[in-house]
Parts: C-alpha cells; sequence; structure tokens
C-alpha cells in the first residue's frame, strides 16, 4: 500500500487548481485527469491561496497555459523527447500523446507509484518513469535505461520545482544535465528575489509569499534574482524569459490583471518563467 502522506501535497493543490479550469472563463487550457488527482484537502489549500493572495491562482493558470504551449512549439520546432521533471501529476504525457515525440517522467517512487495507480484504475499506462529523487541521481543514465536518447533534441518542462529546491543543488544538477545532453532545452518557473536571504523590496512583497507559503505547506528556500548565473556558472543561454502575469492580454485575462491593485502587480513581476538552452 501507498502511503499518501509521502507525497508532496503540493502535486494535489495544483491540480485541484486545474481541474477547476473549465469553470474559468475564459478556460486556458484543457486537463480532463485533473480532477483524478485532487481532494478535499488540496481543494481547501487552493482556496487558502485565494485568500492569502488572490492571483495565485490564476497564476498558475498562466504557467499551465505557458508550458503547454512550449511543448507545442518545441516539438514543433523538432523536439522528439520531453521530459517532466518532478511534474508530479503532470498528465502531458496523455494530453500530447499524438505528438511526434517521446515523453519520459523523472520523479520520486512515491509519486510515480501513486499515479500509477489511479491511471490503471482509469485505463492508462504511465509513461517511461525514472523513480527517483533527481537531485540524488543519475537522471541522463537512469533515462537511458528506459530508452532516451541523451543525443536527440530534448524538451525538459520543470515546473514548480526550483523555489522548493535547496539553492546549493541546483547548478551542479544543470551542469550534471548538460555533461551528459547534448541537444536540450530544460524550462522552469522560478521567483526573481534572493528567497535564501528574504532580500524583498517591500514587507508586503514578503508577507504575501509567506502566506503563499502556508498556503501551500511547504517553504521557498530558492529564487533567482539575477539569471545570468546559468550563463556564468553553467553552459547555457537564456531564451525565454520573462512575467505569467505579462502574459495576460495575449490570454485573454488583460482586463483582469490590469484592474488588480497596483501593489499586487508590482509583486506579481516576481514570478517567471525562464528558458535555458545547452550551449
Amino acid at each position: 500500500m501507498i502511503d499518501i502522506n509521502e507525497i508532496g501535497a503540493t502535486a494535489f493543490v495544483i491540480a485541484s487548481i486545474r481541474a477547476l479550469e473549465p469553470e474559468k472563463s475564459p478556460p486556458l487550457f484543457n486537463d480532463p485527469y485533473a480532477e483524478w488527482f485532487s481532494n478535499d484537502r488540496a481543494r481547501a489549500a487552493a482556496q487558502q491561496l485565494d485568500v492569502v493572495f488572490p492571483p495565485s491562482t490564476t497564476m498558475v493558470r498562466f504557467r499551465t497555459r505557458y508550458f503547454n504551449r512550449l511543448v507545442e512549439q518545441e516539438i514543433a520546432a523538432g523536439a522528439r523527447q520531453v521530459v517532466l521533471l518532478g511534474g508530479g501529476f503532470d498528465m502531458r504525457a496523455h494530453i500530447y500523446a499524438d505528438a511526434d515525440a517521446r515523453f519520459f517522467e523523472v520523479d520520486q517512487k512515491a509519486v510515480v507509484e501513486f499515479k500509477r495507480v489511479i491511471l490503471a484504475r482509469n485505463g492508462l499506462q504511465q509513461p517511461p518513469s525514472l523513480l527517483a529523487n533527481y537531485l540524488e541521481a543519475d537522471v541522463s543514465s537512469g533515462l537511458a535505461d528506459l530508452g532516451f536518447d541523451p543525443n536527440a533534441p530534448t524538451l525538459m518542462i520543470w515546473e514548480g520545482n526550483t523555489m522548493y529546491l535547496p539553492p546549493e543543488c541546483i547548478l551542479p544538477f544543470l551542469n550534471g544535465l548538460a555533461d551528459a545532453m547534448t541537444s536540450f532545452r530544460i524550462a522552469f518557473d522560478y521567483f526573481a528575489v534572493d528567497l535564501q536571504n528574504r532580500d524583498f523590496e517591500t514587507d508586503e512583497d514578503r508577507k504575501r509569499l509567506e502566506g503563499v507559503e502556508k498556503a501551500m505547506g511547504a517553504s521557498f528556500p530558492t529564487g533567482f534574482a539575477d539569471l545570468a548565473v546559468f550563463e556564468e556558472q553553467a553552459p547555457f543561454r537564456v531564451v525565454d524569459d520573462g512575467s505569467f502575469a505579462s502574459l495576460a492580454v495575449e490570454f485573454g485575462l488583460g482586463e483582469m490583471v490590469a484592474n488588480y491593485p497596483e501593489d499586487w502587480r508590482e509583486t506579481l513581476k516576481l514570478y517567471r518563467y525562464c528558458v535555458l538552452e545547452r550551449r
């Protein structure tokens, strides 16, 4: 029996937010599987996020739409493999099952095994998956054992991870990937602030982020105030970077975001996306 308490609660919270998308106007994506991973506790946490900082769940919606679009664009541009890195209950392997690319997943054993059980109940199979803490595992070798080609054009989706990780682990992890893989991009979301030292410009920014941490039941030890670190201390170049809130007009919600109080909009500038390409 899988102990549900071993699984990060955040994956359930994000699934609960995604499960509500059909009720939104306009809906930004279609994830018919998300409700399989929702539960009362996670829905309550999602509601608490809306209480402490109402734009929080909207930004989760924006990031889902952004990463979906990126998967579509990168496959169209020639990516033949997509790796969902620490994706929790990400179902893009099934949403894009007909795309011209192979999907792989990397996540801790408890998460993957729980997901595998849920999929089996609904007549689906878990894609090839490396059951490991990716900060401790040889990811490229583990994936190669599953049929992954380290030399094929690859997109890695690293959604909802960086802010939870020990800061000293991130660059060694990325450098390890770069040593083993010749052609890949890795996309992630991040906070553009020095979270290690809680170096916020205003107390309101700090209080809002700490409220989100409390609602999620997790802490955020890591942020990146300057993306130059990835170009100076790792063999990457930044090929895309921006705030999720800046996508509002494109996503049909420009008026809603424009009507947020100015201090909310300033806080939202801290939550961003980035795509790195191996040089």
